[in-house]
């Protein structure tokens, strides 16, 4: 039974669609969960560079269905050469499921 549980949590997951133009990256966190939930997403944005620094927090409750992979959000940044870009994702329904993404820039040279 253990076992079942573990491959169902390995099933579920979080991951990022991402697109540039220019400086301007999107950023679509994707979640797909293998049983439908009542769940408590979270993303935290945190970014560094020349111009500042910023942190942005979204939190919502959402109802997730199984086996679909569902858009959480859109986010847009300008991303200059330097900066320091941290998203990070979260989906748990307060008891048995917990997931947590993080997503950074790859690196690259202007």
């Amino acid at each position: 039974m253990n076992t079942l549980l573990l491959l169902a949590a390995l099933s579920s997951q979080i991951t990022f669609q991402t697109s540039q133009q220019g400086n301007m990256t999107t950023i679509i966190p994707q979640v797909t969960l293998t049983e439908s939930c009542e769940c408590q997403v979270q993303i935290l944005s945190m970014r560094q560079g020349a111009g500042g620094q910023s942190t942005s927090r979204q939190q919502n409750n959402r109802s997730i269905p199984a086996n679909q992979t569902i858009d959480l959000t859109r986010l847009s940044l300008n991303i200059e050469s330097g900066d320091s870009v941290t998203i990070i994702v979260t989906v748990s329904d307060g008891k048995s499921l917990h997931l947590s993404q993080q997503w950074s820039p790859p690196d690259r040279t202007l």
